[in-house]
């Protein structure tokens, strides 16, 4: 469990989150901390715990965009794989005879 003492939007948080490091925990709470300062500047929205709502939503839209195409691409990549075990197989019958 990583433990650091962060700021995010002018607060300084003491944290504990189960990721691989401290470096890692620092680098999330810097992304967290920009797409609020983002928000704030961007909307003109008041309020730390709005702002913060839509920084999370941002985030997670973000990430499930990147998940769908991780998914796809995963997808992509069985595909070629059973190309490539067929043409195999293909080649090692061909070869057998």
């Amino acid at each position: 469990m990583a433990k650091a003492e962060v700021r995010i939007f002018n607060r300084t948080y003491a944290l504990s989150a189960p990721t691989e490091s401290q470096e890692d925990l620092l680098r999330y709470a810097a992304m967290v901390d920009e797409k609020m300062r983002e928000i704030a500047q961007d909307t003109r929205m008041v309020g730390t715990e709005k702002i913060a709502l839509v920084a999370a939503l941002n985030i997670a839209a973000e990430y499930f965009k990147v998940k769908v195409k991780l998914d796809e691409l995963e997808k992509e990549i069985d595909r070629k794989v059973g190309q490539i075990v067929q043409l195999v197989e293909k080649a090692q019958g061909e070869g057998g005879q």
